[in-house]
């Protein structure tokens, strides 16, 4: 098996700054072609750590890729750290400064001295040209090892990945083609989801994963061999087939707003504890203003009575959170709008206002459609703002699950 090994540098990655994008891409890029990254690691922009992370990786990898720091400010210090490594000297090549000229040029801006030494090159590497800035990439081969260095900036670095090394990549290794798909849920935690799926045995050309969301949890099925993925997943849906919502990139909000679309049906929405959140949801969808009519957001008892019509007596006798409070809630939006669908929801988010009776995650939510009601109660757990995203989701799968065909 290939080990491809990557060496991420940047402070900024390191201080939590910015996100370690480079990795997620150059993961993703090389399993689709069957090379797997092997291990990574992050380090600062500072020439002794570099050259430690070489000596460690570099032994125990037939192919090693560094991104970041190789501009022309004091703390780019890649080039000469690698340069120093292979024991190479750099070397001032005319016609990268040529290309960096040009691009200039065209911007019609004046070179700062600083840059010049973005053309100088560690003797013997080739170089890998940067389409969108002044940093060359770098390729390096030692015996059967090969060695690539990418600029950091993502747009440069992905064009090189593409374009460059994929290709190298395809021609002198053995590649194989990768199957990945995964499966979102909804209504199981992963503990619950794991017992289910316990007799699911990996294999080792298939292997699956289980990643939590906010209220839901994705199965990751990823291999090489087509006819075992497929067994595997059949395997899966199998199991936890009624609590699956969709694959890939599916959205619950998304996959309800394009039902939504297609049956001119209409919606109204009325929200307490979640305070608006579900029509925000459905709102950031284009064209959800063809079936949402509008929604009232009544927080307290009197807005509850003033503006839906719950009666005072139900919520003396029930509570604002309760199965009674929520139907009435329902009834009071959807007379409101004349819409023929409607969803409710009351809760409590916290921290504060839970009791031994009503505890702080306890959310009743409901759906009316054209006067077929069903009402759930969840026990939510997590922080204020966690509890009122899985109320509002949980809204919208309740009414794409059981009414939106």
């Amino acid at each position: 098996m290939i080990k491809i090994s990557l060496i991420t540098i940047g402070n900024e990655i390191l201080l939590g700054k910015t996100i370690n994008t480079n990795l997620a891409f150059i993961g993703n890029e090389l399993a689709k072609i069957g090379l797997p990254l092997y291990q990574s690691v992050t380090v600062k922009d500072n020439g002794k750590d570099i050259l430690r992370a070489l000596e460690e990786l570099w032994g125990k990898s037939d192919i090693l890729i560094t991104t970041g720091g190789l501009g022309p400010t004091k703390d780019d210090v890649t080039k000469r750290s690698i340069a120093k490594f292979f024991h190479k000297d750099l070397e001032f090549k005319e016609e990268i400064w040529m290309n960096i000229e040009k691009l200039y040029n065209q911007k019609n801006i004046r070179i700062p001295k600083i840059v010049k030494i973005q053309a100088e090159v560690p003797k013997g590497f080739n170089t890998i040209e940067n389409k969108y800035g002044t940093a060359p990439g770098l390729h390096f081969q030692n015996n059967k090892k090969n060695f690539f260095a990418f600029p950091g900036v993502p747009s440069e670095m992905k064009e090189m990945v593409t374009g460059y090394l994929l290709p190298f990549l395809k021609s002198n290794y053995q590649t194989k083609s990768f199957y990945l798909k995964t499966i979102r849920t909804i209504g199981l935690l992963e503990a619950e989801l794991s017992g289910r799926l316990k007799d699911v045995k990996e294999t080792q050309n298939v292997n699956m994963a289980s990643l939590p969301q906010l209220g839901m949890v994705d199965i990751r099925v990823y291999g090489t061999d087509l006819n075992e993925f497929n067994e595997m997943i059949n395997m899966i849906e199998k199991r936890i087939g009624e609590f699956v919502y969709g694959y890939n990139e599916d959205n619950i909000v998304e996959l309800c707003h394009k039902k939504l679309l297609s049956q001119n049906k209409t919606l109204a929405v009325a929200e307490s504890c979640t305070g608006g959140l579900i029509q925000n949801m459905f709102t950031n969808n284009s064209g959800s203003s063809k079936y949402l009519l509008g929604g009232i957001v009544s927080y307290s008892n009197e807005a509850k009575m003033h503006l839906l019509n719950v009666r005072k007596e139900t919520l003396e006798k029930f509570g604002a959170v309760s199965e009674q409070t929520v139907k009435e809630m329902l009834q009071g939006v959807r007379e409101k709008f004349n819409s023929n669908y409607a969803i409710a929801v009351s809760g409590i988010a916290g921290p504060t206002g839970g009791t031994p009776e009503k505890p702080v995650g306890l959310v009743f939510i409901g759906v009316n459609i054209e006067d077929n009601i069903i009402i759930k109660k969840f026990n939510f757990s997590g922080t204020r703002k966690q509890i009122k995203e899985k109320s509002a989701i949980n809204s919208i799968y309740l009414l794409q699950k059981n009414y939106v065909k």
